[in-house]
């Protein structure tokens, strides 16, 4: 067969897929994959896993700073939960061929694919429920939508176990938020601080606008079902009237001319990395965003060799230096 010939045969292919997909046809064994949807779906199940793993370092120092057993309980709970999700999501890797101990533990540090949030972890009980209800939520909302949308079916029931316990943490944070905003001045005060840091943060979590995004492959296979600003404006419809309910200021309002919510500044904006402050008022380019990605947070990296130390036991429960 001629290399033209090939070529017509991988063309075929990918339309028949496609209209199978489109049309409903879920998807159930490697069989029955192109290339392309192979590698599309294997880097959205890895970057899934590579986000629940790094929820162990990213909450490790809100384990140590729990206010109470209770307050602890539910931040290991939950970190038992998310390790728990990475290893389902590992588990499916293993069918394409993949090794998951090799994943984890052998893999560079700099080849996880995490997101800038998670490489920040909160230091005490406000910041963990402002991280649940705004970061967890924005996770939720992204799984909700693979369940609902992914036509590789083995991958779409493994998170209904998932966002029913990913419902748990959201609600967490949703009651710890309010809790703390019914308490004195200064507690309010550290509830809105934390809001200001992490909210630009979560908001960016769904990726780049979709004017500017050049490769939808993931909704062409449907193995997600909504574009990056779908799913960013479910977000904000969910987080924006719970925050002016609660009385925390958010910077996003519903727009009642275009029926929809919207940020009152344009994304992609940057993070003073040194002062830790958001400039809303200059938007930037997406290069330079990416940039400021790829250098990451400082859990970034260290968090990953922590995790790939194996380090845990009775440190868990003394002070931990970073």
């Amino acid at each position: 067969m001629s290399v033209a010939e090939m070529m017509d045969v991988g063309e075929e292919a990918e339309i028949a897929l496609q209209t199978r997909v489109k049309a409903g046809h879920m998807i159930e064994d490697e069989s029955e994959m192109t290339p392309r949807y192979r590698e599309v779906l294997l880097q959205t199940m890895q970057i899934a896993a590579d986000l629940e793993v790094m929820a162990l370092p990213m909450f490790y120092r809100s384990l140590l700073a729990a206010p109470s057993l209770t307050d602890k309980i539910a931040v290991g709970t939950a970190i038992q939960d998310e390790l728990g999700h990475a290893q389902v999501m590992f588990r499916l890797l293993e069918d394409f061929g993949l090794d998951s101990y090799e994943l984890i533990f052998e893999r560079d540090p700099k080849k996880f694919k995490t997101f800038f949030l998670t490489q920040f972890g909160p230091t005490d009980n406000v910041g963990t429920v402002v991280a649940q209800f705004l970061g967890d939520r924005a996770g939720y909302v992204t799984t909700c939508d693979l369940e609902k949308h992914c036509s590789f079916g083995p991958y779409a029931r493994s998170l209904r176990k998932i966002n029913f316990e990913e419902q748990f943490h959201v609600r967490h944070g949703e009651e710890g938020v309010k809790y703390y905003m019914s308490l004195s001045p200064e507690t309010r005060e550290q509830v809105q601080k934390s809001m200001d840091f992490l909210f630009p943060m979560a908001a960016e979590w769904f990726g780049v606008t979709d004017q500017h995004k050049s490769r939808t492959d993931q909704l062409l296979y449907k193995i997600r079902g909504n574009s990056n600003d779908e799913l960013r404006q479910i977000w904000l419809s969910q987080v924006v009237p719970f925050c002016e309910k609660v009385g925390v200021k958010v910077p996003a309002h519903y727009d009642a001319e275009n029926g929809a919510y919207a940020l009152d500044y344009e994304l992609p904006v940057m993070l003073d990395m040194e002062a830790g402050k958001w400039d809303l008022e200059n938007t930037v380019s997406w290069a330079e965003k990416f940039a400021q990605w790829k250098g990451g947070g400082p859990l970034k990296l260290v968090g990953i060799e922590w995790v790939q130390s194996e380090i845990w036991g009775d440190d868990l429960w003394a002070d931990k230096p970073w």
